[in-house]
């Protein structure tokens, strides 16, 4: 008789661990439970939902993307700037798996890839974000930015409140950061490590971010088409289209 009470009570306390367990496990906000022949398995709920690369995209405000991009350079400058201007929009229109993406971890790309100024942190935050976003078509995009980049006039954004005045905009003639600041800073008048130098950037980040959701969103309506050729294919080799502000002929 009390051989059979203990095992009684034994699967008694079985039902009601299990049923805790289950019950805890819901209630992980970052996961969610699948109940599998092997018993719980606990898996996240970006791997429950099986989420396809690349990721969905939602037609973004231009205006709302110049403002994030101008006020986050401020925050953690060029690459995170235009990656988040993409990228919190549509954390907030689609949700997951943007909301898992750790914007903070294309602060890096500031400067040409922390201070060695090479390709301009604007376009790699957008590379970032438009990779996620249009996966090979996101290449496309990216080459079309790189080359209007490097032949528009900027910076041509105006907040509405600036953080101060800038008098020039300069046509960069390369997609590297040392050659595009610089001959910006030579134009202006200016220093590196001046508020002028900083709100220059942080406009440009407000042209690229907008430049780029333009192209996506005529992207997500079917209507994109590339204008830049292969830039490998056109001089044999990576290459920019612009040598000698570096190197002698």
């Amino acid at each position: 008789m009390v051989e059979k009470i203990l095992k009684k009570m034994m699967q008694e306390e079985a039902k009601v661990s299990r049923r805790g367990l289950l019950i805890g496990a819901g209630k992980v906000a970052a996961g969610a439970a699948m109940i599998t022949a092997g018993g719980l398995t606990l898996v996240s709920e970006t791997e429950a939902r099986e989420t396809k690369y690349p990721w969905p995209y939602k037609k973004l405000d231009p205006e709302k993307v110049a403002r994030i991009a101008y006020e986050n350079w401020y925050k953690e400058y060029c690459c995170y700037a235009t990656a988040s201007a993409i990228l919190i929009p549509l954390q907030e229109a689609v949700g997951e798996p943007y909301t898992s993406f750790p914007i903070i971890s294309t602060r890096w790309g500031h400067g040409g890839a922390v201070g060695w100024g090479t390709l301009c942190g604007t376009l790699t935050g957008i590379g970032i974000a438009t990779g996620l976003v249009a996966g090979k078509d996101g290449e496309k995009i990216l080459n079309d930015v790189i080359y209007w980049y490097t032949q528009t006039q900027l910076p041509i954004y105006t907040p509405g409140q600036p953080k101060t005045k800038i008098r020039n905009v300069s046509k960069s003639n390369s997609p590297l950061c040392h050659i595009s600041v610089g001959r910006w800073m030579k134009k202006e008048g200016v220093q590196f490590f001046t508020p002028q130098r900083k709100e220059r950037c942080a406009r440009l980040s407000a042209d690229v971010a907008v430049y780029t959701v333009e192209l996506l969103n005529a992207w997500a309506d079917g209507k994109y088409v590339p204008v830049h050729g292969s830039q490998a294919k056109t001089h044999n080799r990576p290459a920019q289209n612009n040598c000698v502000d570096c190197h002698s002929r």
